[in-house]
């Protein structure tokens, strides 16, 4: 018996991309190599190659066994945070076994390799570093895990959780935090602002609004969202939703270009 055709085969998809944000979803991810990740299939959601005024890389790292990864190119800080399996990082001499999110921020020039013994994803952000103001000392190499970081109820309300990953200091040009959600939880106001976001849907499901549209949305969706986008979401199902959330900090507005 012959199969109907799938909506995918009928070139439909939830992917949606324009000036202002877009909705990437993984029935249209396409993996390709990237040349500081040997052994490894990438996914590359978000890059300046975009023509949108990007700032940032976002991608998922598909670490095949014994896979490694060396620094990135001069300049280039970088943000990692492990999805499922586990890696094993060395820096300044030291060697750290990440698994199931933990996480780890290398600073702009900062040698280091993760290798996966028997593979990982890994979701990666990486941006040129903007130079800190007079005075302020270098970041640091940092690292955690998300779910042992305390929690804060955004706005006070206690069904809305905020974790931020990196120390909220000036010396850090950006910040990756995670936002939780209980069901029927909801961001109090949609947020108009400066600054872009790269976002992973870690878990569960709900409705983001971006621009004048509404998305549902679910684990494994990417969303970018440029300067100045209307955004809102809301968390559907029976479950917590959380995503992970890169935004630029921390610098003059006329510089982040």
């Amino acid at each position: 018996m012959n199969r109907p055709p799938s909506l995918q085969q009928l070139g439909q998809t939830r992917s949606v991309v324009n000036q202002e944000y877009a909705l990437l979803t993984p029935e249209t991810f396409i993996r390709t190599t990237v040349a500081e990740w040997k052994n490894t299939s990438c996914a590359v959601h978000i890059a300046p190659v975009m023509g949108l005024g990007t700032r940032f890389t976002q991608f998922t790292a598909e670490m095949g066994a014994g896979a490694e990864a060396s620094a990135p190119p001069t300049g280039i800080q970088r943000f990692v945070f492990v999805l499922d399996g586990e890696v094993e990082l060395t820096v300044n001499g030291e060697t750290r076994r990440l698994g199931e999110y933990d996480y780890a921020y290398l600073p702009a020039g900062t040698a280091h390799t993760l290798r996966a013994e028997n593979g990982a994803r890994v979701s990666v952000f990486e941006k040129k570093f903007h130079e800190q103001a007079a005075g302020l000392p270098a970041p640091q190499v940092f690292f955690g895990n998300e779910r042992q970081v305390a929690g804060t109820a955004f706005e006070g309300d206690p069904g809305l959780i905020a974790r931020k990953l990196l120390p909220d200091e000036p010396q850090f040009d950006f910040i990756v935090t995670t936002m939780s959600y209980a069901p029927g939880a909801t961001l109090p106001y949609v947020e108009i602002h400066y600054m872009e976001h790269g976002l992973l849907m870690l878990e569960g499901e709900g409705i983001y609004r971006l621009g004048e549209r509404y998305f549902p949305v679910t684990r494994g969706d990417v969303i970018w969202m440029g300067a100045h986008c209307p955004q809102w979401y809301g968390a559907l199902g029976k479950t917590w939703s959380k995503y992970l959330l890169y935004k630029d900090m921390n610098r003059h507005p006329l510089e982040l270009r």
